[in-house]
């Protein structure tokens, strides 16, 4: 990955309405001399709290990161959540400490977690989860660590907006209470840890750290509008009063955080970074207020590595021949129907059947679609499938879908066309207890309609030797080509701030969306990609094997290893002012 860096200079945007000239000019000094030598990979996301692709992030690159760059110290910082994380894994990390926060001196510890790890070699670092009595009270069924309120989104917001704020004013107090003072890069994980590129800049200048700098991470373009208010309550005196003489209400976490960073701006693929500044979805709805920034100081792409090895059924999948491909995919497939037959948990409705009987003996040429993954109506495009899905004839295709969902209502949909596509379509949202590995493999193909998608998981697909199809968006453009899988987009005509702005104000109803162009031009050319598949794989099955054998040779291009080293360029833009 070579991702080009040069061009990139620093734009503190906001330094001069934070600081004065003298406390900008001692934070620039402090920042010429910076060396990395402390990592501190900051995100709302962990091995024990996850949501979306962060968590794997945060379990997968910080060894790469430390070995890969001989980087003497990295470490994750991290919420503990104590209605959803259990911190019998965990054991105290030394005295408690005071953080300031509103006028308040509220009491903060943090427990530790050492990670034994094998790759890229043999070692270990330590995960520090920050603790206080009344923040990171996240709760639900799922364990998802944004989920404060499932009914109340007003709510949600102020609790994690609250949690947000509390966290960037606890980073640089937890640091110093570890004795790790300086040399430090915070690699700050979307909007909610934004707000240390501030903060730790405060601590350079009360004394509370030495020197450090910011990166950030942008996994997506959701954002938080921080009232001027609530933020004089994470600042010091001098900063304090500089923000009581702005005349502005607030601005979003984002909107500060990415003109205070010290390095430049990066997300987890390439095409994901263009289009931050060329998707309406992005320019016109998620992010138009970050515009100006992004054409500024640019946002690059560094693709993630891959989140799983190749199947073990395909094992030296480099040399695998297309009569090999055919026989452990027909071996898996029967392995899936298998569970698909007996694994019937209370949770799991409608009915795959073939001519009206069981599906045990499906035959081989009717092809098994499977959509996996939580349920986000603002980005999943679940809908999308089941208006694709309820176009085909019965015992034309087979599909699953296992959406980890939050409320009953959000299943309305998926009973309705479950009930229209009695046979063709069974629903399971609920995390598997058995099955996920046969899910993956025995597929013929894993759908993924997403209305963005910054990395995906269609790299795992392919290395359960899988075909993907994909929506032409984001990561998936970087990871599907035509020699192994499908993309599809609706049709350009369609794609308005008006058509979008309406599916976003349709997430709670998803069943509205059906008379919306954006959508409906969507789900009519995921349709005719799906019919193109299936029209390959039973007519051309040696070029169907091909694709399986492609997909395997793709994946071996997205490591941690060229991750790694590109976010150590990035590190050491810091010090260049």
């Amino acid at each position: 990955m070579d991702v080009n860096l040069d061009k990139w200079t620093k734009d503190w945007g906001l330094m001069s309405r934070f600081f004065r000239a003298n406390e900008i000019a001692l934070i620039s000094e402090k920042l010429r001399g910076l060396k990395v030598e402390n990592v501190v990979f900051c995100s709302f996301e962990n091995r024990f709290a996850k949501s979306g692709g962060l968590a794997a992030v945060t379990t997968n690159i910080l060894p790469y990161l430390k070995e890969v760059n001989n980087i003497p110290n990295v470490i994750l910082m991290t919420p503990f959540y104590p209605d959803i994380m259990d911190k019998s894994r965990l054991r105290p990390a030394g005295a408690s400490f005071n953080v300031p926060y509103r006028n308040r001196k509220i009491n903060a510890g943090l427990y530790e977690y050492v990670w034994n790890y094998s790759r890229p070699r043999g070692g270990s670092l330590k995960e520090y989860y920050l603790n206080a009595d009344g923040f990171f009270k996240a709760r639900n069924r799922m364990r998802d660590p944004y989920l404060y309120h499932e009914d109340n989104s007003s709510l949600n917001d102020d609790a994690m907006r609250e949690s947000s704020l509390f966290f960037c004013r606890a980073v640089p107090e937890a640091m110093n209470m570890l004795g790790l003072r300086e040399n430090i890069v915070f690699h700050l994980q979307e909007w909610q840890t934004a707000l240390v590129a501030l903060t730790s800049k405060e601590a350079m200048l009360n004394g509370t750290l030495k020197s450090c700098g910011a990166a950030q991470t942008m996994h997506n373009s959701y954002d938080s509008f921080i009232p001027f208010d609530l933020l004089t309550g994470i600042t010091g005196n001098s900063l304090r009063q500089k923000i009581s003489l702005l005349h502005d209400e607030g601005l979003t976490a984002y909107q500060i955080g990415l003109q205070l960073t010290d390095a430049p701006v990066t997300t987890v693929s390439e095409h994901f970074a263009g289009e931050f500044t060329t998707d309406v979805l992005q320019t016109g709805y998620f992010a138009p207020h970050l515009q100006n920034i992004f054409r500024s100081s640019g946002v690059y792409g560094v693709n993630n590595g891959m989140f799983t090895g190749i199947a073990p059924e395909y094992a030296g999948a480099g040399d695998v021949s297309v009569d090999e491909a055919r026989k452990i995919k027909l071996k898996k497939r029967k392995a899936l129907l298998k569970i698909l037959s007996t694994y019937r948990p209370e949770e799991r409705f409608g009915d795959l059947t073939y001519k009206g009987k069981t599906i045990s003996n499906l035959p081989d040429n009717v092809p098994i679609v499977v959509m996996s993954g939580r349920y986000d109506p603002l980005q999943k495009g679940y809908d999308v499938l089941l208006r694709a899905v309820e176009k085909f004839d019965e015992d034309e295709i087979k599909v699953i879908m296992t959406p980890l969902t939050v409320r009953p209502s959000d299943l309305d949909y998926f009973y309705e066309v479950a009930c229209k596509c009695r046979g063709n379509l069974t629903v399971l949202p609920l995390r598997l207890e058995k099955g996920y590995h046969e899910l993956q493999t025995g597929a013929t193909f894993g759908v993924m309609p997403s209305i963005y998608e910054p990395f995906g998981a269609a790299v795992e697909y392919m290395a359960s030797g899988t075909v993907n199809i994909g929506r032409a968006t984001g990561g998936l453009i970087d990871q599907i080509d035509p020699e192994c899988g499908f993309l599809f987009r609706e049709d350009a005509v369609f794609s308005t701030p008006e058509n979008i702005r309406a599916f976003a104000e349709t997430g709670d109803v998803v069943q509205a969306r059906k008379t919306n162009p954006w959508i409906q031009s969507m789900a009519d050319n995921l349709y005719d990609t799906l019919k193109k598949a299936v029209h390959l794989y039973q007519y051309k099955p040696e070029s169907y094997y091909r694709m399986i054998i492609s997909g395997f040779k793709k994946i071996s291009k997205f490591t941690w290893e060229s991750g790694a080293e590109t976010y150590f360029r990035v590190y050491k833009k810091a010090s260049s002012i």
